[in-house]
């Protein structure tokens, strides 16, 4: 489980960056990998609430952030099918399911941090436009 929630934009950028790059080097050496984040519009959540439900749900590998009244967490090693179940599972938690995912994966849905979280938003957008 992680240790805090982060609230830094600037910091998720970095991560994501920082998790694109740690592949390329993986795969350089044979390895293949992926990474997804996904988003969870929950405005006014209260920190008590997402440490007791949402971290315990995650790996110690998971990085979960609150930004901008949306939950978004990290998830390396997860592909689209693993970071949906995570999806679910955290909308079940807080008792907003069913609730229509907002998922990116790495390398599907961008190849660098900016691309990838301008992805993510822009599924929000497609989202609420339903």
């Amino acid at each position: 489980m992680p240790k805090e929630i982060l609230k830094d934009k600037k910091l998720l950028e970095t991560l994501v960056e920082y998790q694109v790059t740690l592949i390329e080097r993986l795969r350089a050496e044979g390895y293949e990998n992926h990474f997804s984040l996904i988003l969870i519009p929950y405005p006014d959540a209260d920190e008590t609430l997402l440490k007791e439900s949402v971290m315990p749900l995650l790996r110690i590998s998971d990085r979960l952030f609150y930004i901008d009244g949306n939950i978004i967490v990290l998830l390396p090693g997860a592909d689209w099918n693993g970071a949906l179940k995570v999806h679910e599972t955290i909308a079940q938690a807080l008792d907003i399911w069913p609730i229509e995912d907002c998922i990116v994966e790495y390398p599907t849905d961008g190849k660098h941090a900016h691309q990838l979280i301008e992805n993510l938003y822009k599924r929000l957008e497609e989202i609420n436009a339903e």
